[in-house]
């Protein structure tokens, strides 16, 4: 049961360090839009609840309001 957990931890990483070097890439600034991270990470067809979820991670680290 342990064992399960630390592969899901390990497969979560994985995808964190892919997304991470694909954003750093594609914007090395660390300014983005909104539409340009769902265009990153490849977020289309995403439910409704899926997509504030990713609009309200977006706007918390958009600290300076800019919507970037």
């Amino acid at each position: 049961m342990g064992n399960h957990g630390s592969n899901l931890d390990d497969i979560l990483a994985e995808d964190m360090h892919h997304w991470y070097n694909k954003f750093m890439k594609e914007s090395p600034s660390g300014l983005i839009t909104l539409f340009e991270l769902k265009a990153i990470l490849n977020l289309r067809g995403i439910t409704e609840n899926a997509n504030s979820y990713v609009e309200q991670v977006f706007f918390t680290f958009d600290m300076d309001g800019e919507n970037t």
